[in-house]
């Protein structure tokens, strides 16, 4: 090699933060008691490991295969759809980004998609990272080391992860409309009306891929919103009244029954 000019080169640094992995094995019945279709303030990933699933974030659904990475932003409503009775594995990872944005702003920006399929190659060894994070001592050096090429690899992946949603474009455009929404007065029979539909087909609809009713859909993603204003910096009556509830005692109910804290207690760790 000849002689050339020094070039300096900034290494990025990893701040403390927690990264929350678990490995479970379960199935229809296990997985959905108490864990129905939800959000985080945090980023969630869902690595596939087996099983005959689907899962659904926002208004797309995902076919999943072995070593298929869906991502969850923050506020993202999201769920394991299950097509049968079949056990599933998989890791589930949970972390903050916001201090280590250099590093993981893919995940956030630039990126519009919220599955992954790496190639053989790299999932196998996506796989194996996520048993050593799991099952592993391991030393700082060895944690920054699995750290840098886990993500390395989903940053990797990205650009050739392009995958239609599973989900039909009826049910898909009804959710949009809800989401585009969510400030307003809506009701089922509105929207039923709206795309043409009877209630009892479009809460059948709802069920067979959500889980849940289109009320109940309607109410999550109005207190979402709610809760984010709250945390933002809105008062209760503030972020009640925005999201169509201006009867604050009903707000207040309903906040409660689906976060299990007051909006004010909620306002309050933040």
């Amino acid at each position: 090699m000849n002689n050339k000019e020094s070039k300096k080169i900034k290494i990025p640094t990893i701040n403390s933060f927690d990264f929350q992995i678990k490995y479970s094995k379960t199935d229809r019945k296990r997985h959905t008691v108490g864990i129905d279709i939800h959000a985080h303030d945090e980023f969630e990933l869902y690595i596939n490991l087996s099983g005959d699933v689907a899962f659904l974030v926002e208004n797309k659904l995902y076919d999943l295969t072995r070593g298929d990475v869906v991502i969850s932003r923050p506020g993202e409503l999201h769920h394991c759809v299950y097509r049968s009775d079949d056990p599933h594995e998989l890791f589930w990872i949970l972390f903050d980004s916001h201090k280590n944005s250099e590093i993981l702003d893919f995940l956030q920006e630039g990126f519009e998609e919220n599955f992954i399929s790496p190639k053989d190659e790299l999932r196998e060894e996506l796989i194996e990272l996520c048993y050593t994070f799991c099952n592993g001592s391991l030393t700082e050096e060895e944690k920054v080391y699995c750290f840098f090429r886990f993500f390395a690899i989903l940053k990797m992946s990205k650009d050739s992860s392009k995958k239609q949603s599973a989900m039909t474009k009826e049910l898909s455009e009804i959710i949009e409309f809800i989401d585009d929404n969510v400030c307003e007065e809506i009701t089922v029979s509105s929207i039923a009306k709206r795309f043409f539909i009877s209630q009892s087909a479009l809460e059948r609809r709802f069920k067979e891929i959500l889980f849940m009713t289109p009320l109940e859909y309607i109410r999550r993603k109005k207190l979402l919103f709610a809760a984010k204003l709250l945390k933002d910096g809105a008062s209760v009556l503030v972020a009640g009244t925005s999201v169509g509830y201006n009867d604050s005692s009903y707000f207040i109910e309903l906040f409660k029954h689906y976060y299990g804290i007051t909006p004010h207690q909620y306002k309050k760790q933040f």
